[in-house]
């Protein structure tokens, strides 16, 4: 009777005990990889011929708790960020323009994907270090390998950029004159370019610049338009829009033809002269005849 006790008094006290979960220990023997996809921001086109230039930035090192916890390579102990710092990305995007050069570097494929091999455990940064004409760069990122889950790790990770890649194109905004040699244009003007209602860039257009101004790499939208600012005294504005080519036209609001005015009034009095000079000629003659 004692015996049955003392084995329920047990096993009641082990179901109150904490259960642990045991996950697996990393292995920092194991080599790792990180394969990207860049697709544009609709999700639907790849980018291909992007490349991207992998940063081995910290050494992956066991922790006292069994963990991964990482330590900064020689090339970016002095990169100016803490290791845990969250502006370390935007830190890095500029220590790497002067400073270490990457352990691979490679060209997206056809389906915009990229995969790098058998890397060393630890922190990578990821940049893309060449235009693909029509597409803004991927945002520059951070990824660890291995990547932790709750309880395992995975070596062979998929990342991707944290923002989709834009579209971009060059708009051209030009400037014309429509008047003659009598009428005084300004010496400069100012015009905005909009997209969707807010202003994003401005510019004073004159001589100088050949009257126009070209905006290279801009996100591709429908809602671009363009406005004078302050036209000129004398003038009205009228715009034209040709793909991405604006015409801003500034026309005197009375433009001179070149041909002679004054005549006119001159020769309606000689006409009215000499309709009376008829008539009194017309009466005398009458007069005569009777």
């Amino acid at each position: 009777m004692r015996r049955k006790l003392l084995s329920i008094v047990l096993a009641v006290c082990l179901l109150m005990l904490p259960v642990t979960a045991f996950a697996e220990s990393v292995d920092l023997t194991r080599r790792g990889s990180v394969s990207v996809t860049l697709l544009d921001q609709d999700g639907q086109l790849p980018i291909s011929r992007a490349e991207l230039s992998l940063y081995y930035v910290a050494a992956a090192e066991r922790t006292d708790n069994n963990s991964v916890g990482y330590t900064f390579t020689a090339e970016f102990e002095n990169c100016g960020c803490a290791l845990y710092d969250p502006a370390l990305s935007a830190r890095l995007d500029t220590f790497v323009q002067g400073g270490p050069a990457p352990v691979q570097k490679l060209l997206t494929d056809g389906s915009g994907a990229a995969t790098f091999t058998d890397l060393p455990l630890g922190l990578y940064f990821v940049k893309q270090t060449n235009a693909v004409v029509g597409y803004a760069p991927c945002t520059s990122f951070l990824v660890t390998v291995p990547y932790e889950t709750a309880d395992s790790y995975v070596y062979d990770v998929n990342a991707s950029p944290k923002t989709e890649v834009a579209r971009v194109t060059d708009i051209t905004i030009r400037k014309v004159w429509n008047t003659d040699a009598s009428a005084e244009a300004a010496d400069s003007v100012t015009v905005q370019l909009l997209r969707d209602g807010v202003v994003v860039e401005s510019a004073t257009l004159s001589a100088q610049n050949d009257w126009r101004v070209t905006y290279r790499n801009m996100p591709v939208s429908d809602g671009y338009s363009v406005v004078e600012v302050d036209v000129p005294e004398g003038f009205t504005a009228t715009y034209a829009k040709q793909g991405n080519f604006f015409t801003v036209t500034n026309t005197a609001s009375l433009i001179q033809t070149g041909q002679l005015v004054w005549p006119i009034p001159v020769l309606a009095i000689a006409g009215l002269f000499l309709l009376a000079l008829g008539a009194i000629v017309l009466r005398r003659s009458r007069r005569e005849d009777a």
